[in-house]
């Protein structure tokens, strides 16, 4: 487990693995390029590489890749000695940053990427200022390379990290924004004789924007460019034309992406010839038209692919399969399910059916075998006017209750009969004990059979309550989770990732959300409300960057309880086991099991009780099964410890209290205004074969309380001396109560294993 978890971490840090693919190949050739591109650029050329590499190397890229790619763009187009040294300090400053992060096993922030990115342009900031006094100059730099790492560093980590197929936040919008702008002001300034290369991305960038994204995404896009080139240029003309190009594209972009392209050079044939671009002629025709093959030369296989993943058409898709399966595992567990049961019900009809060795059998048995085969029977026979069977009975039974049969026991017709009636007895006495001793095997075959039979139904029970958990539908594609997405957006909370499952009360939910995002109490607040059930935070699990927020239907009322106990005089161990458990989200389950007698003995039978009681309950049991198969498994060990069973059961959910009783101590419910007494008469586990355990339900309202106590308070106290601690105390607190009610029970002269619990429901 400890390698596991190292290895997880080990993913938080930048990427070290050489392992090359066709994607991250392409990856790579982009990276690089663009940090060419941008230290192209006069004058801000090292910042903007700068603060792209501090932004990839943050995006979890491989620095041992990108770094010399870093490096060599910084020496190509400012080559200089100092250049090596401007490009080597902050490389060796983020390999020191990740080092101490690593070791100290936690993410890496972007501010402290940022603040590498700051105190590397020191030697650059140091010798422009002394060699060339460009204080205003270095100033803007800094200033540029701090802004744009911050940029670089928010867009690539949603791209790379996040997946850049999920809606971005406002400020990763913002982020993306300025570097597009950035990007059309470095495409303008690399060109020669008029061949500009800014023309050759516009009209690849806004054709495949215009066939996969939608409207408003190519009209940003185009915008931006457009303010890049202007920048560069200083006309504002570029900008229009940006501007009327990408309109064109996507006025056609519903045909098809022949249409838009044709639009796109048809756009700006025009433009060129009215002379819309300025100190521009055929050659940005030509550079658009290369840009616009070469998307056309893009496969349809690949832009569909992206067109639907942009459009969560596939995800919808893997919703639907998603919840076939789950239908289909349903419809599994339901057969399973009625193949168990059905397995219960013959088991039940075998173990329910008359024994075969009774006392009607043995005589029928004696009549047949031994006085049917007698020399004399005919004499007999004819008397009775059939065999023997009537006149043996009598003397079949005693041999089985009593277990002998003797020649006073004999009716007159045998005495003055039969001539072999000491023979007689001595079968009717050897057969007797030998159908005991069988009937008492088949006894125990039957207690096996009715055992199979209930767990048998109890599988079913929970088979059937997992294919009504596997039928829920799970959403995680479509027009409620994209509205869910965006609400949280508008509040800087990218989920990733959103499933929800179930409705009403039984609405659960996951999302995949940032680090910072996964603190923030609106998310549980804007879930509910697009929900329309109110949802909190169950758990979180840690992801690195991301976390998982689980979120469930959060429960109306809340349990406080008060434990109060003490053992037996003179016993190491007491008898009675109490257990406090929560089954689900919306159950708490209290137990109190008494073992008879005290003392070690009694312990281990009270605690085996409550054992197997919470194994079944988690298991999701009914009951009326759980105490039937206590009740069996308890007489199948071999002592004679017996139990008494009280446990009570809290649905915070809707307030309502199953109470399961057997052979134990009265409990109490204390409203506002009256104290309602829950009594057992039955005997406890363990006693009789077949048990009915008291099952009650009850309402719990705001401030009620329930009061449950083992046999050694209740035996001391009974049921006027507690209703007279409850009245007179007069107190809201559980603790306080059981402390009063022990410590009442001990001035009485309880003397047996003591154990309180009271528990008190109130609002959240």
């Amino acid at each position: 487990m400890k390698t596991r978890t190292l290895r997880a971490e080990r993913k938080f840090f930048p990427s070290f693995d050489f392992k090359l693919s066709p994607i991250t190949a392409i990856r790579f050739v982009a990276e690089v390029l663009c940090l060419f591109l941008v230290a192209s650029v006069n004058e801000f050329g090292y910042a903007l590489a700068l603060a792209l590499f501090c932004g990839l190397v943050y995006a979890r890229q491989n620095i041992l890749a990108i770094a010399p790619a870093f490096i060599l763009a910084c020496c190509v187009f400012m080559l200089s000695w100092w250049t090596l040294l401007y490009a080597i300090v902050p490389v060796l400053l983020l390999f020191a940053l990740y080092a101490i992060f690593f070791k100290l096993r936690r993410n890496v922030p972007l501010w402290t990427v940022a603040l590498c990115a700051l105190v590397g342009m020191i030697p650059y900031a140091i010798c422009t200022c002394v060699f060339h006094q460009a204080y205003f100059s270095v100033a803007v730099c800094v200033a540029v390379a701090l802004v744009m790492t911050f940029c670089c560093g928010v867009t690539a980590y949603a791209v790379f990290v996040r997946g850049y197929l999920h809606k971005a936040t406002i400020d990763e919008l913002i982020c993306s924004g300025l570097l597009a702008v950035v990007a059309g002001y470095a495409l303008s300034g690399v060109g020669v004789y008029n061949f500009c290369l800014f023309f050759t991305v516009f009209g690849f960038v806004v054709l495949l924007s215009s066939a996969c994204f939608k409207i408003q995404v190519t009209l940003f896009i185009s915008l931006l460019l457009g303010i890049g080139g202007a920048l560069q240029s200083g006309n504002l003309s570029v900008l229009a034309a940006t501007t009327v190009v990408g309109a064109a594209a996507v006025a056609l972009s519903p045909f098809t992406k022949w249409a838009s392209a044709l639009a796109v050079l048809a756009t700006t044939a025009l433009m060129w010839l009215f002379n819309a671009y300025s100190n521009a002629g055929w050659q940005t025709l030509i550079m658009t038209a290369i840009g616009v093959i070469a998307c056309l030369c893009i496969p349809k296989t690949v832009l569909m692919r992206i067109k639907s993943f942009s459009n969560g058409d596939n995800r919808r898709a893997y919703t639907g399969v998603v919840n076939r399966r789950g239908r289909e595992l349903a419809s599994r567990l339901y057969s399973a399910g009625d193949v168990f049961y059905d397995m219960s019900q013959k088991l039940e009809k075998i173990a329910s059916a008359d024994g075969l060795f009774t006392s009607d059998r043995l005589a029928k048995d004696i009549a047949q075998n031994y006085c049917g085969k007698c020399p004399d029977r005919e004499e007999c026979f004819s008397a009775l006017g059939e065999d023997t069977y009537t006149v043996i009975r009598p003397m079949a039974d005693s041999a089985m209750n009593r277990g002998k049969v003797t020649i006073l026991d004999m009716p007159p017709f045998i005495t003055s009969r039969c001539t072999k009636t000491h023979s007689l007895a001595s079968v009717i006495n050897s057969t007797a004990d030998s159908y005991k001793r069988k009937r008492e095997i088949n006894d125990g075959a039957i207690i096996g059979k009715k055992m199979m039979s209930e767990q048998f139904a109890g599988i079913a029970l929970v088979l059937d309550s997992l294919a009504g958990k596997s039928a829920e539908q799970v959403n995680f594609a479509g027009d409620e989770i994209d509205y869910i997405k965006s609400e949280l957006l508008k509040h800087n909370i990218v989920a990733s990732e959103l499933i929800v499952c179930g409705s009403g009360a039984d609405t659960s939910a996951v999302a995949l959300v940032r680090a910072q995002d996964a603190s923030k109490a609106v998310l549980a607040r804007l879930m509910s409300r697009a929900l329309k059930t109110k949802l909190e935070v169950s758990r979180v699990e840690d992801k690195g960057a991301q976390k998982l927020v689980y979120l469930d239907s959060a429960p109306i009322f809340e349990v406080a309880y008060g434990i109060a106990e003490r053992r037996r005089e003179g016993e190491e161990t007491s008898g009675d086991s109490r257990s406090i458990l929560c089954p689900s989200r919306s159950r708490r389950l209290f137990a109190i099991c008494d073992g008879m007698g005290s003392g070690e003995a009694a312990s281990k039978a009270s605690r085996d009780a409550v054992n197997m009681i919470e194994g079944f309950y988690r298991a999701g049991f009914d009951d009326n099964i759980i105490l039937s198969l206590v009740n069996k498994l308890l007489k199948l060990s071999l002592d004679d410890s017996f139990t008494t069973l009280d446990i009570s059961v809290i649905d915070t959910r809707t307030g309502g209290l199953d109470v399961i009783k057997l052979g134990s101590a009265s409990s109490f419910i204390v409203r506002k205004d009256n104290v309602e007494a829950l009594s057992c008469t039955l005997p406890p586990a363990g006693i009789l074969e077949a048990i009915q355990p008291l099952t009650c339900r009850y309402q719990l309202f705001d401030g009620d309380m329930l009061v449950m106590m083992s046999d050694g308070v209740y035996d001391a106290l009974e049921s006027r001396g507690v209703m007279e601690i409850i009245d007179t105390l007069d107190t809201v607190n559980p603790q306080i109560l059981a402390d009063e009610l022990l410590d009442r029970a001990k001035k009485n002269g309880a003397e047996d294993d003591c154990t309180v619990l009271v528990m008190r429901i109130f609002c959240v």
